[in-house]
């Protein structure tokens, strides 16, 4: 008898992307963990720096000089949320562990809006996680290809089925009214790991026994495959799909270059089905709040962390129907705070007891 999954439910799954984020008392959390990322990015930059010098590779180099040095938030103090409001970011989320997580946040929440559309349509579907792996390998890129051909045959297979062609034979995946699913990879030392992390919506579970024996069938060399249902809040089990492409935890800093060129222009997100044409924001910033007071914070990243500024001169909205946006500079403020109706800040940097 197969061993019963637990079900997706704990945020431990998730270690790159979280949820909650958005929350001001959080704000710090957010912050350091960000700090982590951006030195491995520092890091992977005095690698490239090292190797020999290629086009690729001091494009790569002179966009991680660029990242992530400073950090721009906005706290809307009244409902106690913050957003992102300006950065620099290279975008090379394959080497940059800190553009990887704010890729990952954006496209989990895309996606978490599409799903409670679709919750609300079809309330018999229940998502569930779905895994599917390959043998491990010495080449990347022939591992890679191999669970690329694969899932495509094993999707072609569902495509085939629900259209009616002729021969086309039964899979577990015909259950699936909608998925999205990315591909991703590790290596802890036994050969490239390539695996696909899927979260399927269905009316029941898929099962896992039947859906083995397909995938050893289209694979010919692995027949490993998970699925565990999502309970409790879904961004949890999403944020398992919406981690980083490379697990950098995994990988040397070479092995993760080396991956990095690999997949490079290879599309790693995809979907079907009721989740397909999600757009995904190109921005890596939040949108902000609009119409609400708020302070603004600065961080730029000193030895090896962010560490709170306050050096840039702030701006107080001086007429909030004409949006008059007029230059002041606060002595020694944390923060420069924004009010509707011109109001300054009290001189402890704090709004004025009538808004607090």
């Amino acid at each position: 008898m197969a061993k019963k999954k637990n079900p997706v439910e704990t945020s431990a799954l998730a270690g790159g992307v979280s949820t909650g984020f958005d929350e001001a008392e959080l704000l710090g959390e957010r912050i350091a963990r960000y700090g982590v990322a951006h030195a491995r990015t520092l890091n992977m930059l005095e690698h490239l720096r090292g190797v020999p010098s290629d086009p690729q590779t001091v494009r790569a180099a002179a966009g991680l000089a660029s990242c992530g040095n400073y950090l721009h938030f906005r706290e809307y103090f009244t409902v106690g949320k913050v957003r992102l409001h300006n950065a620099q970011f290279c975008k090379q989320h394959l080497i940059c562990p800190l553009c990887a997580i704010r890729r990952g946040a954006k496209s989990l929440g895309a996606y978490l809006a599409r799903w409670e559309v679709i919750r609300a349509e079809h309330p018999e579907l229940k998502p569930y996680l779905v895994t599917l792996t390959v043998k491990n390998g010495e080449d990347l890129a022939e591992r890679q290809n191999h669970l690329t051909k694969s899932l495509r045959r094993l999707l072609d297979r569902r495509r085939n089925f629900n259209a009616g062609v002729r021969g086309s034979p039964w899979t577990e995946l015909c259950k699936v009214k909608g998925a999205v699913y990315t591909l991703e990879l590790t290596n802890k030392g036994k050969g490239w790991h390539p695996h696909c992390h899927m979260i399927a919506l269905a009316p029941s579970a898929p099962s896992q026994s039947d859906l083995s024996a397909e995938w050893l069938s289209v694979t010919g060399d692995s027949m490993i495959v998970d699925v565990r249902p999502i309970t409790g809040d879904p961004a949890e089990g999403f944020m398992e799909v919406f981690k980083y492409a490379v697990k950098f935890s995994d990988l040397s800093l070479a092995d993760n270059w080396h991956a990095a060129q690999i997949l490079k222009g290879k599309r790693l997100l995809n979907s079907f089905g009721l989740f397909r044409g999600v757009k995904v924001p190109e921005s890596l910033l939040d949108e902000p709040l609009d119409d609400l007071p708020y302070w603004d914070r600065f961080y730029r990243f000193i030895q090896g962390e962010y560490q709170f500024t306050g050096e840039s001169g702030g701006v107080e909205l001086q007429d909030t129907d004409q949006r008059k946006l007029v230059i002041v500079k606060p002595a020694n403020l944390a923060a420069t705070a924004h009010l509707p109706g011109g109001r300054r800040p009290d001189s402890d940097g704090r709004p004025p007891r009538s808004s607090r």
